[in-house]
């Protein structure tokens, strides 16, 4: 398997479909540079949801993105049982028309001596398709579950907190991806979150050994009063 065909490693506590999905995705797809973006602990949420495990892929053209998105979300909803939406598809009649009309144009060009410029919008250069799939079957236990749940008085975010996953697939032409930079701009998400976090944790355990100062150093008091009165 080339670098480019190599699946992502798995995060902690995965989803049982998400092993499956990624090689369903390199492998009867044909995405290449695949990406896995673990967000389900960032707080507050991304806008797509809370619980999120972001995916990235690589298509080889326009047409092989619509392609596989249609197919990714056939697989779901036979497979699966899964009920995803797909965000920027052409059906498959409407892109076999636009493909039809684009060809067209061409040949009336070619006709007359003419080429297109590139730069007129046919409909079918999105270069992006959002595949949502909706909320999953979690990976952890139950012991994990039932802390994470002690933690639901503690959610900020958009919405409300619910149990699952949700799961999103991000299907982009390569010139695509990297004018959009997902990676990069979700990894610098994460990078504030932690930071944040460890902001939070620092302050609480000032707190904490403030708290305890002031007592400790009363209790030091008190002992040295029991003293002075011994005989």
């Amino acid at each position: 398997m080339s670098d480019r065909q190599r699946l992502p490693d798995l995060p902690s506590h995965p989803p049982p479909l998400l092993q499956p999905m990624l090689q369903h995705i390199s492998v009867d797809l044909g995405l290449d540079d695949l990406s896995l973006l673990d967000l389900r602990e960032i707080d507050p949420p991304p806008a797509l949801g809370a619980n999120l495990l972001m995916v990235i892929g690589t298509a080889r053209s326009e047409k092989h993105l619509h392609v596989s998105a249609d197919r990714f979300c056939r697989w779901l909803r036979t497979t699966h049982k899964l009920c995803p939406y797909a965000d920027g598809l052409l059906g498959r009649g409407e892109l076999r028309l636009k493909l039809k009309r684009k060809n067209r144009r061409a040949r009336m060009l070619n006709s007359v001596g003419a080429s297109d410029s590139g730069n007129t919008d046919d409909g079918i250069r999105t270069g992006w398709i959002c595949v949502n799939i909706g909320m999953i079957e979690d990976g952890r236990t139950v012991e994990q579950q039932e802390h994470k749940n002690q933690k639901d008085d503690d959610y900020v975010g958009f919405g409300g907190e619910s149990s699952g996953v949700k799961v999103v697939v991000q299907m982009l032409t390569e010139e695509k991806r990297e004018d959009l930079d997902l990676e990069t701009l979700w990894g610098q998400a994460l990078a504030r979150y932690a930071r944040r976090k460890d902001r939070i944790a620092k302050g609480q355990q000032e707190i904490s050994s403030a708290s305890e100062a002031p007592s400790a150093g009363l209790h030091s008091d008190e002992t040295s009063s029991t003293l002075s009165l011994a005989p």
